[in-house]
């Protein structure tokens, strides 16, 4: 795509000079023809020169704009090349566990070199809840979660948990993408730590919520995937189902779907007068704002005021809170959790 570029340039330089010239040479040769024949030729020969520097300042922002691309298709290429790693990743993976000779008789999966996430331990017979380690992607090292085998056939990594209010989650764009918390009580895993998991694999995501009447409800979604930093952890989320309702995209007017991280200390919400996370003291996808928050404020009981608190908008008492005087919904406990798409039990 260079080489025409520096042609073009070439003979645009190549000529200029002769252009220049070419008034003298037709005063010379037109000595015997009148004046104003030799002045219609010189003007002529000044728009043709004219008309050649505009051709190469023209070429000039060509080969900016070709540049450009360029830089485009670099960083087309540099994903090309992540996803064939990961492709070279796995096909190691597998040859790791193919025997020169005949294999001996196995009584467990051996071809998992590192799990990549809590259903992986489940493959290797580990049932029991706990802190495990995985490593979703080699390039970034290992990580502990916490991995619920137990629940609803299991293989479940947990990215977040509320149960009592010990850890504030009015944190800034750091905290939340490097995490904070204990994995084994109130935690938020962290962003960067989600992008990965949630790169590697399809996931589902699953909502478990508990008011403080003993309500229990859940929400599940087909797809769940959050996006890297550079993009603001930007969320992805379709196919609900479940008996909480479909409070991440509740209504036209209120939808977290396809919407940036906020936190207290970074704005990337929808709404044009001011930080929703500064707002409601917590980092969430919002939109402009929100009818789902599971990182707001812990409240111990039903409150008043702000609605900062964990809020569920599709919640099955919420229109008693259309009145801003009214109590507003507690929740005891919150479980955000993940599993791959293909999983089975």
């Amino acid at each position: 795509m260079g080489e025409p570029t520096q042609d073009l340039m070439g003979m645009a330089k190549t000529l200029e000079p002769a252009l220049a010239l070419a008034p003298v040479l037709v005063l010379a040769k037109g000595s015997g023809s009148t004046g104003g024949s030799v002045f219609e030729m010189q003007v002529k020969m000044n728009r043709m020169s004219n008309s050649l520097r505009n051709a190469r300042g023209q070429i000039t922002a060509l080969q900016g704009r070709l540049e450009e691309l360029s830089l485009i298709n670099m960083r087309n290429v540099e994903a090309m090349v992540e996803s064939k790693v990961e492709n070279i990743t796995g096909v190691v993976n597998k040859l790791s566990n193919t025997c020169n000779s005949q294999c001996a008789v196995q009584t467990s999966p051996q071809f998992i070199i590192a799990p990549k996430d809590c259903s992986d331990y489940n493959m290797l017979k580990e049932r029991k809840n706990g802190v495990y380690r995985v490593t979703p992607d080699p390039r970034n090292g290992t990580f502990e979660v916490y991995c619920d085998m137990e629940s609803f056939g299991g293989g479940w990594t947990l990215v977040q948990q509320r149960l009592n209010g010990t850890v504030s989650f009015n944190r800034s764009w750091a905290e939340y993408k490097r995490g904070f918390g204990n994995p084994r009580g109130e935690f938020w895993l962290g962003n960067d730590r989600i992008h990965l998991l949630t790169k590697a694999k399809d996931m589902v995501l699953r909502i478990e919520l508990e008011d403080f009447q003993g309500v229990r409800e859940y929400a599940k979604f087909d797809q769940f995937y959050v996006a890297n930093e550079f993009l603001r952890y930007r969320l992805s989320i379709s196919g609900y189902s479940g008996t909480a309702g479909n409070a991440l995209h509740m209504n036209k007017q209120f939808n977290h779907d396809q919407k940036f991280f906020t936190t207290p200390d970074r704005d990337n919400d929808m709404y044009p007068s001011g930080n929703c996370g500064a707002y409601y003291s917590s980092g969430w996808w919002f939109d402009a704002c929100m009818s789902a928050n599971l990182n707001g404020k812990y409240y111990h009981k039903r409150y008043k005021g702000v609605r900062n608190g964990i809020y569920w908008g599709t919640w099955h008492n919420m229109s008693s809170e259309a009145y801003p005087t009214n109590y507003r919904q507690a929740f005891k406990t919150v479980k955000m959790m993940i599993r791959p798409k293909n999983y089975v039990p």
